[in-house]
């Protein structure tokens, strides 16, 4: 017996002069999981283009949904339209070049179909898919073709469980036009071996769910987690559809890597920019809280957001956050990484810290981050204020510059660490600390033009620390000088 479902959708052509239309309506988790099927690749049958459901990020999904019933997805399921569906105009105005459409979809009751039958089916939508002559090759020697297809299968399988890339055809010697293979010819005979009982069917599920895919009028191209979560959630769950109808297999496949190889997951510098420019102190904390429980990582934009808006920090309103009109000069990156390696400090310079953990000094990492950098920016712009202030053609500053922050921090580190005698506990200490290191350092090291280029290599980054070095090594001796170093000589 078929199952029927029915939905009042809008039907629109995206694009003037292209005979593509879209249509968009709404369905719960449960009818999508019925009808809509999902090409995953999988050990054992390769013919899918999507990723392997993840259980975990299933669980995830999940859990997101049943924590909080604020909690939706708000962008929609794409799906390919391949097969039983029908789309009939419905009562309603026509405006703006948007229809109002009844969408009917179709589907077998496949629970109650056998594997004999169901592998029937499937061999006959693959016919259409595959080239004639194939199909005559196969079907003429099926106990070759079929054993040829296991073999390829096992030895592909065995590969990519050790990590072995499979050879190019360059690297092999086989001309790549001499033969070409397709997995879903392998798949086709297999599937036909099976059939006429050349080996006994493999496991029943996994299989039934391959065989479901290819059968069943749609195809999921994007949300496959949020569908399967969802509908573990709350059966009842409303999705957003998008639908391509009479998507062909190649379209869906298509329209899965665009949407897969473009997105890009949101900078961090974006997602700090965004909440802290959009948002009040009391949602940005709500927010954050609800990001950080959906597994969504926040913690460093969070940090970065309190560096650039902390009224104590050193490096207040100084960050870049890549976005149009931010007023910041230093790159969001560079100074991620200066934060993250100075909270690295129980695993880097364990013995800088009175148990090796931050546990055992006043307040956090953040406020010893902002003691330390308030101590270096209070010598410096004690004896030249422009050495803590944005570098330009009229200033040319070299103190604040990621690469020379970066250096100065790890020197700093290192030489507490070597000394032994530097405990970080309490934040006015590292304060005093910190300025204390740079007595007498003359500040026309950062304001004298380093004419040394590349210095963001690892070759660069030693120059500048074996001139900081030297240049504190020979402080106090007469007729020595910074500017006979490297860093400073063309």
């Amino acid at each position: 017996m078929d199952l029927q479902y029915e939905y009042i959708a809008h039907r629109f052509k995206p694009r003037s002069g292209s005979e593509q239309s879209l249509l968009l309506f709404v369905a719960p988790a449960t009818d999508i999981r019925s009808w809509a099927g999902v090409p995953r690749k999988a050990f054992d049958y390769q013919h899918g283009f999507q990723r392997t459901l993840n259980p975990g990020r299933v669980n995830d999904v999940v859990q997101y949904f049943r924590e909080d019933v604020k909690n939706i997805s708000p962008t929609s399921i794409v799906v390919g339209f391949t097969g039983a569906v029908t789309v009939e105009a419905a009562e309603g105005a026509t405006l703006g070049g948007v229809e109002a459409v009844r969408v009917r979809v179709t589907v077998p009751d496949f629970a109650q179909i056998g594997l004999d039958a169901l592998a029937d089916q499937a061999l006959a939508r693959l016919r259409m898919r595959l080239p004639e002559p194939v199909i005559k090759q196969i079907e003429a020697n099926v106990e070759e073709a079929f054993a040829e297809a296991i073999k390829l299968q096992d030895e592909e399988a065995v590969d990519e469980s050790f990590g072995i890339e499979a050879e190019s055809a360059v690297e092999s010697g086989i001309d790549p036009e001499a033969e070409e293979r397709s997995y879903l010819a392998d798949f086709y005979a297999q599937l036909l071996g099976y059939r006429r009982k050349l080996l006994e069917w493999p496991e029943d599920g996994q299989l039934r769910e391959i065989l479901y895919s290819i059968l069943k009028p749609a195809i999921i191209v994007d949300g496959q987690h949020r569908v399967f979560g969802g509908a573990a959630a709350e059966q009842n769950m409303l999705f957003a559809i998008c639908a391509i109808p009479q998507s062909s297999w190649a379209e869906s496949v298509y329209q899965f890597v665009v949407i897969n190889q473009k997105a890009k997951p949101i900078k961090p510098a974006f997602l700090s920019s965004i909440i802290a420019t959009s948002l009040s102190t009391d949602e940005i904390a709500s927010v954050y809280n609800r990001l950080r429980s959906s597994k969504i990582d926040v913690d460093r934009a969070e940090v970065m957001d309190r560096i650039n808006t902390d009224p104590i920090s050193p490096f207040n309103n100084m960050i870049d956050f890549e976005v149009e009109g931010s007023p910041g000069f230093l790159q969001f990156p560079g100074m991620a990484r200066l934060a993250r390696d100075f909270q690295n400090i129980p695993r880097s310079h364990s013995i800088l810290l009175p148990d090796g953990t931050w546990n055992s000094v006043d307040g956090d990492w953040t406020d010893h981050f902002f003691g330390f950098w308030t101590g270096v920016r209070n010598y410096f712009e004690g004896i030249d204020a422009r050495l803590w202030t944005k570098p330009s053609a009229s200033n040319p500053n070299n103190l604040l510059k990621i690469v020379t922050l970066q250096e100065l921090q790890g020197l700093m580190l290192d030489n507490w660490a070597d000394s032994r005698l530097v405990r970080l506990k309490i934040v006015e200490e590292t304060t005093e600390m910190a300025k204390r290191f740079w007595t007498d350092f003359p500040a026309t090291f950062f304001s004298d033009e380093w004419r040394q280029k590349g210095l963001q290599t690892s070759v660069g980054r030693r120059i500048i620390r074996d001139a900081i070095t030297e240049t504190r090594r020979n402080m106090g001796r007469p007729h020595w000088g910074h500017r006979r170093l490297g860093l400073f000589k063309g």
